[in-house]
């Protein structure tokens, strides 16, 4: 006697495997979306998150924990924008002006000055710096292969330990200095490392918690929709009495053939109209820049250092140091031929 797989028809099997792999696909679906529900209810979601296991600042899911560990200090911005999580890369694809750089530049624009620009606060302006990341190798990847294309790049043109327009791949927290490993991971693995990630901070808070019968909110928080940093909870930032910022380099510093090379073939790849600026910090090099951007015929925008202020003795500005650097800029970016060029017919609008 025949068993019944030898005399099934084969649309009979086919239909059977079908159903197998709907009701497989079905209970993972519910699944995620059982563990997305209570999620939600644990940690008392009342709005959807950017992205699955996003840590809110204060419950708005507008910004996402960047910068965190109780024991380690780990950031979650290189899988973020590398992998494309949630809606960074978006916000960033819609702008009208992006600036690129690192920590430097994270610090030095601020908000509120640039948006009491008239022209620039008609713009979308999203900061695409980068924490811990000198070169702009990882910028250049990501812009590569999420199409990020905005008509405006303010680039800043920084050279200390490694120049912007340069092929390092390393992030610098602290002491350490590591390959980036972001750029190693596919976008599934690249989206289980931040719900990892986020899942470990939130245990660390927890376990804290417990131990001091107080929760604090650790960490730096990141914008989605302009990229900025929430710096305003370190003391440092927000402090009246920091000193000045003072230059403490030698700036007999020359550009080399090599970052010329690698600055043109950047700004070829990455199209639209650049402007180059220079945040002012103890170790800058204005002559290199001002080489660089004649080199290859790109505006500059290098604000003196007077009157500027500094959190940490010379490296980062403080909130008043970045509004008057933001003042500086904003005015002479509407100036520049890139600004008219570029965003011409927009402001017109």
């Amino acid at each position: 006697m025949l068993r019944r797989a030898e005399w099934m028809p084969e649309s009979a099997a086919m239909n059977g495997a079908l159903r197998k792999y709907v009701v497989v696909v079905g209970s993972c679906v519910l699944g995620v979306l059982t563990l997305a529900a209570v999620f939600m209810f644990i940690f008392d979601a009342r709005t959807l998150p950017d992205y699955f296991s996003q840590i809110e600042r204060s419950g708005d899911p507008g910004w996402y924990r960047n910068f965190g560990g109780q024991h380690i200090p780990q950031i979650q911005d290189q899988d973020i924008f590398y992998s494309n999580i949630g809606s960074s890369i978006a916000s960033a694809k819609a702008a009208d002006v992006v600036f690129l750089g690192p920590s430097f530049v994270s610090y030095a624009i601020d908000r509120s000055t640039l948006q009491a620009s008239d022209q620039l606060s008609r713009l979308k302006l999203y900061n695409m710096a980068f924490v811990g990341i000198r070169g702009g190798e990882f910028s250049r990847r990501v812009i590569a292969r999420w199409d990020v294309r905005p008509p405006l790049w303010v680039i800043n043109v920084d050279d200390q330990f490694a120049h912007f327009f340069s092929n390092d791949l390393n992030v610098t927290l602290g002491p350490q200095k590591v390959p980036v490993a972001a750029v190693s991971r596919d976008r599934l693995r690249g989206y289980l490392t931040v719900i990892g990630r986020n899942l470990r901070w939130r245990l660390e808070d927890l376990v804290a918690t417990a131990r001091t019968g107080q929760f604090s909110d650790t960490g730096l928080y990141r914008s989605v929709s302009n990229g900025d940093m929430a710096l305003d909870v370190n003391p440092g930032y927000v402090a009246t009495t920091n000193k000045p910022m003072r230059s403490e380099r030698d700036q007999a510093c020359d550009t080399t053939a090599e970052t010329v090379n690698y600055a043109r073939a950047f700004l070829k790849e990455i199209g639209g109209r650049a402007v180059f600026m220079l945040v002012p910090h103890s170790q800058s090099c204005r002559r290199q820049a001002e080489q660089l951007a004649k080199a290859l015929d790109v505006e500059l925008i290098a604000p003196p250092f007077d009157g500027l202020t500094t959190l940490d003795g010379g490296g980062h500005l403080d909130k008043q140091g970045a509004e008057k650097f933001t003042r500086y800029l904003a005015a002479e970016l509407v100036k520049t031929r890139a600004f008219r060029d570029a965003l011409s017919s927009r402001m017109s609008k």
